[in-house]
């Protein structure tokens, strides 16, 4: 990967941050104006010094009221950026985070097999690190290449000769990044994929933590997580000394041209050589070395901002490649609305397949009429789950449609409609559904409006759950304190909460007891809307109207519980 590569992962982002290009370029201009400020302060106090030793002259009450003021001025600048900045970082890091999570949300990680360490990785990690890029680093950037110029000109107009040299200084200094950029680039990538490796294994550890203790494997991930510690470790250190060492080169070069400047004004003034023609007085020589330091330094910090930028290259890759994902839903360019009353489902001709994998349903088809009660059942890997997902398009199948069924029987497709529509309407339980860190009640209003206390009482009543929890206490991350089966009962209560016109429950009793599973079953019979359950236990499908066999061959039978 080259610079230009480089800038160009950068550069792929900035359209997910257009809201935020007003509030980048008011940061730029307040520490421009800031950085400028400093400069002239420095530049001034040097000429007062150059009037002061070879004039004998204090300044005068102009240079106190002029240093004063942008005494001043720096104060309220630096608070200014401070604040500016740092609200700023908050909604880069909300856009980013935002526009990630709309795209997970338009493609579901699971279809592609993406490890959920790696996605965390990317949402936390190497999102915040960009954050602090868009928000400060490309301001710094701009400010300090301003500086330059502005010093360069200024130079040239007073001494031609000392703004050559500042020229070639920063030329010099602006090339040791591109000299030194392909192995802090090598450096920076191979600590991203450690530190994304770490995550990896660390969710990994944390997701089995049962079978951790169960195997005895604590100590063998402790070793493991260790060790890739210590190697991410060591590859950041080989980069930071990196960085010392080209800072050093770059010390050296600011010195240089501290000394040609240096050189070419005391020959300008006439002090190396008595009798040569003075093109600048004396008493100008320490500000015009104070301009030139302030310009050279300015290249020199811009320089070392960006040799430093290269761990944060793979990552903005990865963060451009999370949001710029292929969907698997398409967005309706004219949305549908849904009518009132019962809704009834239809799968026309539905076919889909995982990426990599055969098809698990082929040209598949059924009905349930609205407030139907339907079964599916069928062997592992037969498509159950599949068409559960289908009806709350999670996914788009690859061929057919789709469809809710109002009670005049024409079908909408569930592609065409509003996505907030059709959450409203239709509720998925699923057997690996999570519940939220917080309290219940902030669980159960997950997706749904304004619900009183009371409303939510009674749908813990309803799903068995009021005698042992509250809508106030705590679940912890996942629901951790909780057995299966209590969760399971609480994201059924969190579906109902919505009010929904047709319930999908995918396997939610697979392994419940038999208490819990008859409890579950009831409140679902109960329901007043369409229900498509998957499910292999008898005693649930015993309540279902009836129930649907997807065979592995994709051919439906039908068969009625009475």
């Amino acid at each position: 990967m080259n610079t230009l590569a480089a800038f160009r992962a950068f550069r792929e982002l900035l359209p997910v941050l257009r809201p935020e290009w007003r509030g980048m370029l008011w940061t730029y201009l307040i520490g421009t104006a800031s950085m400028l400020g400093l400069a002239g302060l420095t530049v001034l106090t040097a000429w007062a010094v150059g009037h002061a030793v070879v004039e004998r002259t204090p300044p005068g009450p102009l240079w106190w009221a002029l240093v004063l003021g942008i005494v001043l001025l720096r104060v309220v600048l630096t608070w200014r950026e401070m604040d500016v900045s740092h609200a700023l970082a908050y909604r880069v890091l909300a856009r980013l985070r935002m526009a990630l999570f709309d795209a997970y949300a338009r493609s579901v990680p699971g279809r592609r097999r993406e490890h959920s360490g790696r996605a965390a990785a990317v949402a936390m990690d190497d999102i915040e690190k960009l954050e602090f890029f868009y928000a400060h680093t490309v301001a710094q950037l701009g400010a300090s290449l301003t500086l330059f110029a502005a010093s360069l000109v200024t130079a040239s107009a007073l001494l031609p000769e000392a703004a050559l040299v500042m020229l070639l200084g920063a030329a010099v200094v602006a090339s040791s990044a591109l000299y030194w950029a392909r192995a802090a680039r090598r450096l920076g990538e191979r600590e991203q994929r450690e530190r994304s490796d770490l995550s990896e294994r660390i969710v990994d550890a944390l997701g089995a933590l049962r079978e951790v203790l169960a195997y005895g494997l604590a100590l063998r991930i402790i070793v493991e997580t260790s060790a890739a510690t210590a190697r991410a470790a060591t590859i950041a250190r080989r980069r930071e000394l990196l960085s010392q060492l080209v800072t050093a080169v770059r010390e050296l070069i600011l010195t240089a041209v501290v000394i040609g400047v240096i050189a070419t004004s005391a020959t300008a003034a006439g002090v190396l050589s008595e009798g040569a023609q003075v093109r600048l007085p004396p008493a100008e020589l320490p500000a015009l070395v104070a301009l030139a330091l302030a310009g050279i330094a300015a290249v020199v910090d811009a320089t070392d901002t960006l040799t430093r930028l290269h761990p944060l290259v793979s990552g903005a890759e990865r963060v451009a490649a999370g949001i710029n994902r292929p969907s698997v839903v398409t967005v309706p360019e004219a949305p549908r609305q849904l009518p009132d009353g019962p809704l009834g489902l239809r799968f026309r001709d539905v076919s889909f397949s995982y990426e990599g994998r055969p098809p698990t349903l082929t040209s598949w088809s059924t009905e349930l009429a609205p407030g139907e009660h339907v079964g599916l059942v069928g062997p592992s890997g037969s498509g159950k789950s599949t068409v559960i997902a289908l009806a709350a398009r999670l996914w788009d199948p690859s061929a057919g449609s789709v469809e809710l069924v109002p009670a005049d029987g024409g079908g909408i497709p569930v592609a065409d409609l509003d996505d907030a529509a059709l959450r409203r309407a239709v509720a998925l339980v699923d057997q690996d559904a999570m519940l939220f860190h917080g309290t219940v009640r902030d669980n159960l209003l997950r997706g749904c409006g304004p619900r009183s206390d009371d409303d939510l009482a009674a749908l813990l009543e309803r799903v068995g759950a009021a005698a042992w929890i509250g809508l106030d206490d705590e679940l912890g991350e996942g629901g951790v304190r909780l057995s299966g089966g209590q969760r399971a009962r609480l994201c059924l209560a969190r579906a109902l909460a919505r009010r929904p016109r047709v319930l999908l429950v995918d396997e939610v009793t697979a392994s419940l007891d038999p208490a819990t599973e008859r409890l579950i079953s009831g409140v679902i019979a109960e329901f007043r809307g369409t229900v498509l359950i998957a499910s292999h236990r008898a005693e649930t499908l015993a309540r279902l109207e009836r129930v649907v066999d997807v065979s592995p061959s994709g051919l439906v039978t039908a068969r009625t519980r009475g």
